[in-house]
């Protein structure tokens, strides 16, 4: 994958992406690579927080920014809208992160030996009519293997908060 996304200007902005056959195989991972920088990028540099967030003057004033004649209650309201805003972009960081690393190696434990025999049973390939072997996976260190699937059941359910997150407010990471 190539990307390149010039910078704004009077003309508008010069984009080409170059996307290939292998950008695609695992595309959730490659978009991750984009996405995450950005996502760190957007946490460092913001200079506000979405409308949901800034509920900051109470009936009469939802949706509005922090300005100096607020109360000071009003500046704590803002500041725990920013506060909020942050942990849905930590959140979103965070699946993101997990996208990237090989993480349910964690939740396997032992190693297990593969090995192909061939099964009793054979197949006729409809295709061709004949008649082939059938061959079958073996685990031959059944008792020296597992795999903690609530574990990972758990952590996958946390990446995908994230990233439901990442849809609802989409339209938020603007700045």
């Amino acid at each position: 994958m190539k990307v390149n996304i010039g910078k704004y200007s009077d003309k508008g902005r010069k984009v080409s992406v170059h996307i290939d056959d292998s950008d695609v195989w695992s595309f959730d991972a490659t978009l991750a690579y984009i996405i995450l920088p950005a996502l760190l990028h957007l946490k460092k540099i913001k200079h506000g927080v979405p409308s949901e967030f800034a509920d900051v003057g109470g009936e009469g004033h939802d949706n509005q920014y922090c300005f100096d004649f607020y109360t000071e209650s009003h500046n704590e309201a803002f500041n725990e809208g920013i506060k909020r805003w942050e942990e849905v972009l930590d959140k979103m960081i965070w699946s993101f992160q997990q996208l990237i690393i090989d993480y349910d190696q964690k939740y396997h434990y032992g190693s297990s030996v593969i090995d192909w025999e061939e099964a009793k049973e054979n197949y006729k390939n409809p295709v061709t009519g004949k008649v082939e072997k059938l061959y079958q996976i073996i685990d031959k260190n059944p008792n020296n293997h597992w795999a903690d699937y609530v574990g990972m059941d758990e952590h996958q359910n946390r990446i995908q908060e994230g990233l439901n997150l990442f849809g609802k407010y989409y339209r938020s990471l603007w700045d």
